[in-house]
């Protein structure tokens, strides 16, 4: 393993798309709800492009592709899938542009897919005064576990702080009892650095986690977290990083994954593939976006993909019954499932101060990731799963844009 000095782990103040963090008072809160920045739109990033090789070809094989469409350099996952691949093309290669060969890709019987790579931004406000802790690695050993979990919740977002003050029991999966790893893991991996220190940088994914974990406390369930870091400090990260993480998950066969981000209009054909894989046996729960949009008419990633282990959440106010947010809460009778309040959620920075707000689909997202998890049982398909969270849902009138016009009180 590798001998690691001291961190820097920032608990920052954020937001998942337009989530908000805020500080006060609900007038504060409302006037930030009316200032939004756009989804993260999917857009080709230059002549880079993500592929899938398909299983069982060697490296020979895989590097004479690598030649007959034009590489000019390539990047692997550190961790995960190693037929996943970033390729940077040659403009044009033996009369062929780019989009021509991507079209070829597509087609190859030797490839599971081809997408054009593209970023993606979970946008964030940090306020100034949020303090730093440097933190020696042996500190974080007490909070992995010893043992293997009841059930196991990966966690794709911007990492992981393992000392934020309300983690107070050993929940982080031990990488050190799998018989799959990278080599030298502790607790998960970081794909944006590419080593084994997924912490959180940014602030998102341990507020995310940290909602994952009290659910699954609340109910005494035995379960362990799994972070994969794909979000760099700015919240940003690419389509290559997300299949690599969302792969070294579904490689480390955990039961349920949280998904807390987004883009829209492009659909991917390798994450689709991944999440289509695991259709029988992990759950997927991811958040429906923040702009108060159909996603019917535009689709949002990946919580609008089609298949049955796919769980979209949205966020709903704290009235009872609860309601869509018109600037807020995505909606679609058809592609978003379920609701959760997820509107001026306290969460507390350190002990004895008085909480912030956050705000957002992706807090919706976790809370459910953790009340599915707690609904897990050994062996259990996701159809079973999925069966077992939708009987505690409460049905209303004021959710009527949803599939199931319902909500789970969490």
């Amino acid at each position: 393993m590798k001998k690691i000095g001291y961190f820097i782990i920032i608990i920052c103040l954020l937001s998942c798309e337009q989530e908000i963090i805020e500080t006060t008072t609900e007038n504060q809160q409302q006037e930030q709800l009316q200032s939004r920045t756009p989804p993260t739109i999917a857009s080709k990033k230059g002549n880079t492009v993500v592929i899938r090789f398909a299983a069982g070809l060697s490296e020979a094989e895989k590097t004479v592709l690598r030649t007959t469409y034009g590489v000019t350099d390539y990047e692997k996952c550190s961790c995960g899938d190693k037929n996943l691949e970033s390729w940077d093309l040659e403009a044009i290669h033996e009369g062929a542009t780019i989009e021509e060969r991507v079209t070829s890709m597509e087609d190859e019987p030797e490839m599971e897919g081809a997408d054009f790579n593209f970023d993606i931004q979970i946008s964030s406000q940090v306020p100034t005064g949020v303090p730093l802790e440097i933190q020696h690695y042996q500190s974080i050993f007490p909070k992995i576990r010893s043992n293997n979990a009841s059930v196991t919740v990966g966690v794709l977002d911007t990492g992981i702080n393992p000392t934020y003050f309300r983690f107070e029991q050993p929940f982080l999966h031990n990488s050190a009892l799998d018989q799959e790893s990278c080599g030298d893991e502790f607790f998960g991996w970081n794909f944006v650095d590419n080593n084994n220190e997924p912490f959180d940088d940014n602030g998102h994914g341990t507020i995310v986690s940290y909602m994952i974990y009290e659910q699954l406390i609340d109910t005494a369930t035995d379960f362990e977290i799994l972070p994969a870091k794909a979000f760099d400090a700015d919240g940003k990260s690419s389509l290559f990083r997300i299949g690599c993480g969302l792969s070294y998950l579904i490689m480390k066969d955990v039961n349920v994954i949280n998904m807390s981000f987004g883009w829209t209009t492009t659909t991917s054909t390798i994450i689709g593939s991944y999440i289509t894989e695991v259709e029988e046996r992990i759950l997927i729960v991811a958040s429906a976006g923040n702009t108060g949009e159909n996603n019917d008419n535009d689709a949002h990633f990946p919580s609008s993909y089609p298949t049955k282990n796919i769980l979209a959440v949205t966020a709903v106010d704290n009235a009872m019954p609860p309601n869509l947010e018109p600037i807020i809460s995505n909606y679609g009778p058809i592609s978003v499932d379920i609701a959760v309040h997820g509107i001026g959620l306290p969460f507390y920075m350190t002990s004895g101060a008085d909480p912030i707000l956050v705000t957002g689909s992706s807090y919706s997202s976790a809370k459910v990731a953790g009340f599915s998890a707690s609904k897990y049982q050994e062996g259990m398909p996701v159809s079973v799963l999925y069966h077992k969270i939708l009987m505690d849902k409460i049905e209303s009138s004021t959710l009527s844009q949803i599939k199931y016009a319902s909500y789970l009180n969490l």
